[in-house]
């Protein structure tokens, strides 16, 4: 099980649902919850799997995540704050062998959930 990864402040926590889908491979699933009622503000469609959340401040909060299976990744960028985010989407480097450059995305949690 992996740790939650609380915000500076503690106002925001992202947590996972991890579970295994094949021998030693396995998804953390994460989900960024606000910490006064528990409410679920932001998580991700099946199979993404998050690597590492890094807090830039108390309701900003960077996400790491890859598709599994696949060779796709996804860099989140989020504002807890305002309901928005970036999202750069792509192939890994060592599976890119058309040098595809990244898809961009800005909008809401829910307009990237859907892009996703």
């Amino acid at each position: 099980m992996v740790d939650p990864v609380p915000s500076p402040q503690n106002t925001y926590t992202v947590r996972f649902g991890a579970y295994e889908v094949r021998m030693s491979h396995w998804i953390n699933e994460p989900g960024i919850y606000r910490v006064q009622n528990n409410q679920l503000l932001f998580d991700m469609p099946s199979t993404w799997s998050c690597d590492e959340a890094i807090w830039i401040d108390d309701s900003t909060v960077e996400l790491k995540t890859r598709l599994y299976p696949g060779r796709e990744y996804c860099d989140l960028r989020l504002n807890l704050a305002t309901g928005t985010g970036t999202a750069e989407r792509g192939f890994y480097p060592f599976a890119n062998s058309t040098k595809r450059p990244p898809k961009h995305f800005e909008g809401t949690f829910y307009q990237i959930y859907q892009w996703l």
